[in-house]
């Protein structure tokens, strides 16, 4: 405001200095119109008042008038008698060649003649004289002549007196105009500034005192209107956010369960088969029992029958914690994780199940790095979930004898951040997906099965596992020929041990 207020006072001393001196300008010819008016009527008066008085003289020298006349102007000049009288000889050669065609339009037109009709504005501030030309006298024609300067000598004195008034006016003018401005435009933009500065969001306090009705009342209604917008918006958006978090709570909630759902879907399509796995070593090991149990047997078969029995009891320990592992609920953390390991996991207890009877399940594990960062639990959910969809693809074309499911890794092209995820692809030969259907496949509760078949939540389930793992997922098909689903997953850094997400 200050850089404001400075530019304030030089605009109004510019303008009102202008302004003055303008006016003053203005005013000034009229003045000086005036007094060589007044001048030339003066001399014309002296020429007359000459001519009556002087009577016979010696044309060699001027009468007592004029010489009278010269003695009180010293730079003055008269024609007499064809003759011209300077007192000082400097003066000679303007008379002798200013006053001649003043003297031939008097003697011509018989009329008073003046030079300040033709005195133009150099003449002010140079050498100008100011001459009157008599006809008709006793003498013939007469003329008198004076500098403009001591013509105009004490109108200049006035002018100086006048400067000084207009300086000190100007000055009144400026101040009051200032202070006048200041307080009914300056003072009120700084309080509106300073009141918009220490906005602290608990209201706006009145930017203008009193009810002002002119444009800067109108800005101060219109911020208080603007502000008060604001706050209203403030409470709309602070509510807005407070539902929206509610509802983001909701629908973590919600796909929390719809995680649980269909991995609990998945595992009692796994128990089912389980149940089947089960049943052989569990009759082996009851055999064994039996015979042990009639106490007719050696010693060193009494060692062998216990050591299979073991041996099949273990077997049935490992499936069982095998899908209680898989069943448990984790915290979806991203550790370092060997993926080619958990997919040779994975495929080796799919690979017994009944669903995939019939099928053939292959691994090709291609890549350089195996390394990733993803939830070992998930992955394995996201693989079983590609896989049963796979198989029911290939049983809903009738190609269960001749179907194939193929679990591969390659390494997939850098990205513009310079890293080369994993590709990890679940391919078939099933009956793939129709065009109209593909941009759905990813769509909660979408599902090409009969009822009771499946929850349509599989592969959603897994594109919001991968992408949780900062990873993606995409299908490819082609309906008739199968389908391939592409989990693209971030590598581990090559120098850390471990990673979290």
């Amino acid at each position: 405001m200050h850089r404001i207020k400075l530019t304030l006072a030089c605009s109004l001393l510019l303008l009102v200095g202008v302004s003055m001196a303008v006016t003053n300008f203005v005013i000034l010819p009229f003045w000086v119109g005036d007094v060589l008016v007044r001048e030339g009527r003066s001399l014309q008066r002296f020429l007359v008042a000459a001519s009556s008085a002087a009577g016979e003289h010696d044309p060699q020298s001027p009468p007592a008038a004029v010489q009278s006349f010269l003695n009180d102007n010293p730079e003055a000049c008269i024609y007499w008698q064809g003759t011209f009288y300077p007192r000082h000889s400097a003066n000679l050669a303007p008379c002798q060649q200013e006053l001649p065609p003043l003297l031939s339009a008097a003697e011509r037109s018989k009329t008073v003649q003046s030079s300040s009709a033709a005195i133009t504005l150099p003449d002010l501030v140079g050498v100008g004289h100011l001459y009157v030309a008599l006809p008709d006298t006793p003498f013939g024609v007469v003329a008198a002549g004076m500098p403009l300067a001591q013509a105009l000598g004490p109108l200049w004195a006035k002018e100086r007196v006048i400067a000084v008034y207009l300086a000190f006016n100007a000055i009144i003018l400026i101040a009051l105009a200032f202070f006048r401005f200041l307080r009914a435009y300056v003072l009120p933009i700084d309080r509106m500034v300073e009141s918009v500065e220490n906005y602290q969001g608990d209201g706006l306090r009145t930017l203008l005192t009193g009810k002002s009705t002119n444009e800067l009342g109108q800005l101060s209604r219109s911020i208080e209107a603007m502000v008060a917008r604001i706050e209203a918006d403030k409470e709309k958006l602070t509510q807005a956010v407070g539902e929206l978090a509610a509802k983001n709570r909701l629908l973590h909630d919600n796909q929390a369960e719809m995680i649980r759902t269909e991995k609990l879907a998945s595992v009692g399509r796994l128990a089912a088969g389980l149940a089947h796995e089960i049943g052989n070593p569990l009759s082996v090991a009851q055999g064994y029992v039996q015979l042990l149990g009639m106490g007719q047997c050696a010693e060193q078969d009494r060692d062998e029958y216990l050591a299979k029995t073991l041996q099949e009891l273990q077997r049935m320990d490992t499936l069982i914690r095998r899908l209680l592992d898989y069943a448990r609920s984790g915290q979806g953390v991203a550790t370092r994780v060997d993926a080619h390991v958990a997919l040779a996991g994975i495929v080796e207890d799919l690979a017994t199940q009944p669903f995939l009877k019939g099928i053939q399940l292959e691994c090709r594990l291609q890549a350089q790095r195996c390394e990733v960062l993803a939830d070992g639990e998930q992955l394995r959910q996201i693989i079983l979930n590609c896989v049963l969809n796979a198989a029911d693809a290939i049983d809903a074309a009738g190609r269960r004898s001749i179907g194939q499911i193929t679990v591969a890794t390659a390494q997939g092209t850098a990205s513009d951040a310079g890293h080369s995820p994993l590709h990890i692809t679940i391919a078939d030969n099933g009956t793939g997906i129709p065009d109209a259907l593909f941009g759905a496949v990813f769509d909660p509760f979408f599902t090409t099965k009969e009822p009771g078949a499946g929850t349509g939540l599989g592969l959603s389930v897994s594109l919001a596992l991968v992408e949780s793992m900062g990873g993606r997922m995409e299908a490819h098909s082609r309906e008739g020929e199968g389908t391939t689903m592409l989990i693209a997953l971030p590598m581990a850094a090559q120098d850390d041990a471990v990673e979290a997400k």
